[in-house]
């Protein structure tokens, strides 16, 4: 699946065109949620999630995201990120709005994701904060370092 934007912007699910590097490097130098992870478990992260690649009208990688799936049930949206030089014009909503309507999310009625600061981002795609009967229910599993 390939969408392509008026101003030349393009989101793909294309595996092959991911800058595995490029994403590592943004990731583990620039987020606040994946400061520090090793490339191996970058790329497996990719290996085994639906990704989605953002392209500039250049063909350079711009941004990232993925999801975590058993294209079915549940969708974990994860590592969302656009490069600094990108952001500001609308391509961030355009990446995600895109791969929420990938064929393969289509049955999915569970969609979870954890952020520290882009509520209002996702709150357009439906993402709601947990009410307090929801809070009863969810529990996490936090890896002891």
């Amino acid at each position: 699946m390939e969408t392509t934007r008026a101003d030349g912007y393009c989101v793909s699910d294309d595996p092959s065109r991911i800058d595995r590097n490029r994403v590592w490097r943004w990731l583990s130098e620039e987020s606040y949620w994946a400061g520090g992870r090793s490339r191996d478990v970058q790329d497996r992260a990719i290996d085994n999630s639906l990704c989605f690649g953002l392209y500039g009208p250049d063909g350079q990688q711009a941004g990232f995201c993925r999801f975590v799936t058993d294209r079915a049930t549940f969708a974990f949206l994860s590592d969302v990120f656009v490069a600094v030089g990108h952001r500001a014009n609308g391509v961030g909503t355009f990446l995600v709005d895109t791969a929420l309507s990938h064929p393969a999310l289509a049955s999915v009625r569970r969609h979870a994701l954890v952020t520290r600061d882009a509520h209002e981002l996702y709150a357009k795609f439906g993402y709601l904060g947990l009410d307090d009967d929801e809070r009863e229910l969810w529990m996490v599993r936090l890896a002891t370092d």
